[in-house]
Order: structure tokens, then C-alpha cells, then sequence
């Protein structure tokens, strides 16, 4: 969103104004958009459910608020990353559906939301902002946390063409990518593609480590090899040798964090009459890691489905990666 200062002298360039953004839930992928945004020089207006956590980012520069009113009232343009559509639902429209910060909305703002969520949540929020006069584009991301503090993500963006164009410029402080997917919730059911194909590619890294390290192949050999043709993934490139090392680690993305949407995934696939092989068994690789106390852990985790505890903690210090 350009605002331009009209006070500037005749004859000179107008001076670019940046407008005030405010931020719901700098989370683990919320905290690099925020560090992005103040890095461009953004004057950014925060509120978190645990205010500790986004000390740093006060640290940096952003403005602590007390609620998400506040937030709303502060900035013109209001950005969300939040958990899920429960916690998206109670935030915008309240218990009651018309007390959330949907409620102090005035005519003009934006409103972003980057959390994957129910796509007909996006539309009942659209048009509960749209009868105060504010716009909302549902724009969830891809690339992660790294993605966000490096400003590489990809947005897929539901809504107006003219309202993206308006905050294209905020978006881009962390986003590399902005692909116009079209109305409302067609952001959402791209994202929603998207992470089909990262469940069904993590569990074929998962079933491919667990496999390689059974056979009794070097982790690096097994991994440099893979990622030279067309085995090549994403999700292989993370997950191999975190399995052969045993390490666990989230990084922001866990495996209990994606049996929600894998269910929004099913949904959606029901509802537009198109079949899945893939995503039952895949759901249930998630599920059973994340019942057995591994909810927390990263996509690596997976590879306890096929070796087991005992036995991966083993294999792993026999054949770590050199």
C-alpha cells in the first residue's frame, strides 16, 4: 500500500509514506514477517497471547499492543498468522460471531490472514468485513520459517486483484512470490494442494530413509544420490539426514501441525468429487507418529513409523552422516 505525502514542494517526488502495519500472532513463522517488515521500515504494531515470546521483535522496534483491538485501531493494514480455523474464528468473529476484531474494523483497512484454514471461514470473514467497508485477502504461505526471515515465501492470495495490488508492497518484505489464485478461498484450497503433496512427499522421505538406513547405506552417499535425479524433493533434502541422525527437531513445522489441515485436505477433495489413494495411508503415518509422542516433532519424526524408537536411536549411531 503506497501513501504518498502530499505536503511534499512542487516540482519534487512525492515522498512514499509507509503505512502502520499491524501483526496477530508472531509465532514461529510470524516472527520473521515481522523482523522483515521492520527491516523495510515499517512501523509495526504486535500482539501476542504469550507477549514474552515476541520480546525480541520489541527489541527490534515493534510496538507491543494489550489486545488485538488495539492492533485493529493502530494500523491500517492488519496481517494474521495464526494456529487454525478455531482459534482464526474466535480471534475475527468472537464467541458470538460479531465481538472479535472483526467488530472494530472501519472502512478502508486490509485485513491478511496467512494461516492454512478453512476456506469457507475466509469467506464468512470477507463478508463480515466487507459490510464495515474493510477488504480481507486470505494469503497463506509456503517456505516456512526460514522462508519468512530469509523473505522467499510463495503467498497464494484469495480476493480482490485491487486490494492485493494495494498491500503487494508489504507483502513483498518477506514473500518472493505473490500468486493471485483468485476470490476469496482461493488461496486456501492452493494451499490446501500444497500440502497434500508435502504430506505424501514427507512420508515418501520418511519410508526412503527408513529403507535406506535398513539396507545399511551411508547417509551421505544415500542423500547425495537421491538429490541428483528425479527422486530429488524438498521434503528429502530436510528429512534424510535428520532421520540417519536421529534428530527430530521441528523448526517451526511439526507433524501433529499438519493432521488439521491433512483434514481440511480430505474435505476438500470430498467436496469437489475428486478421489485420493494417497492421502488415508499418509494421515495415518501422521497420526500414529503424533499419538506417540512425537506431535511436536518435525517431519523427520515419520521415520519412527517405520524403524521405531528404539531401533532408529540405534541405526542412527551406526550410520550418522559424517
Amino acid at each position: 500500500m503506497k501513501l504518498f505525502n502530499p505536503s511534499t514542494p512542487n516540482g519534487s517526488e512525492p515522498e512514499e509514506v509507509r503505512p502502520a502495519v499491524g501483526f496477530l500472532g508472531p509465532g514461529a513463522m510470524g516472527a520473521g514477517m515481522v523482523s522483515r517488515l521492520l527491516a523495510e521500515g515499517y512501523e509495526v504494531h504486535i500482539w501476542a497471547r504469550r507477549p514474552s515470546k515476541a520480546q525480541r521483535l520489541v527489541d527490534l522496534g515493534a510496538v507491543m499492543e494489550s489486545s488485538p483491538a488495539d492492533v485493529v485501531s493502530a494500523a491500517p493494514v492488519v496481517i494474521g498468522c495464526l494456529l487454525d480455523s478455531d482459534v482464526i474464528r474466535e480471534l475475527y468473529l468472537g464467541p458470538s460471531g460479531d465481538d472479535g476484531i472483526v467488530a472494530h474494523a472501519r472502512a478502508g483497512q486490509v485485513f491478511i490472514e496467512h494461516a492454512t484454514f478453512d476456506p469457507g471461514l475466509a469467506l464468512e470473514i470477507s463478508r463480515s468485513l466487507g459490510q464495515r467497508g474493510a477488504a480481507f485477502l486470505d494469503a497463506p504461505v509456503s517456505g516456512g520459517p526460514s522462508g519468512a526471515l530469509a523473505g522467499t515465501l510463495v503467498s497464494m492470495v484469495g480476493g480482490s486483484t485491487s486490494t492485493l495490488r494495494a498491500v503487494a508492497s508489504i507483502l513483498g518484505s518477506y514473500c518472493a512470490k505473490l500468486k493471485h489464485a483468485g476470490e476469496i478461498g482461493s488461496g486456501l484450497r492452493l494451499k490446501l494442494i500444497n500440502q497434500l503433496l508435502v504430506s505424501v512427499h514427507a512420508v515418501a522421505a520418511a519410508e526412503a530413509s527408513a529403507l535406506a538406513i535398513n539396507a545399511g547405506i551411508d547417509g551421505k552417499t544415500a542423500h547425495d544420490a537421491l538429490m541428483g535425479g528425479w527422486a530429488a524433493s524438498t521434503m528429502l533434502d530436510l528429512q534424510m539426514p535428520k532421520a540417519y541422525a536421529a534428530d527430530f527437531s521441528s523448526g517451526g513445522a511439526s507433524t501433529g501441525g499438519l493432521l488439521e489441515v491433512q483434514r481440511l485436505v480430505s474435505e476438500m477433495i470430498s467436496q469437489s468429487g475428486t478421489s485420493s489413494e494417497l492421502l488415508g495411508p499418509v494421515r495415518k503415518v501422521f497420526q500414529s507418529v503424533s499419538d506417540s509422542g512425537h506431535a511436536d516433532d518435525g517431519f523427520s519424526a515419520l521415520l519412527l513409523h517405520y524403524l521405531g524408537e528404539d531401533a532408529t536411536i540405534r541405526r542412527s549411531a551406526e550410520t550418522a552422516l559424517q
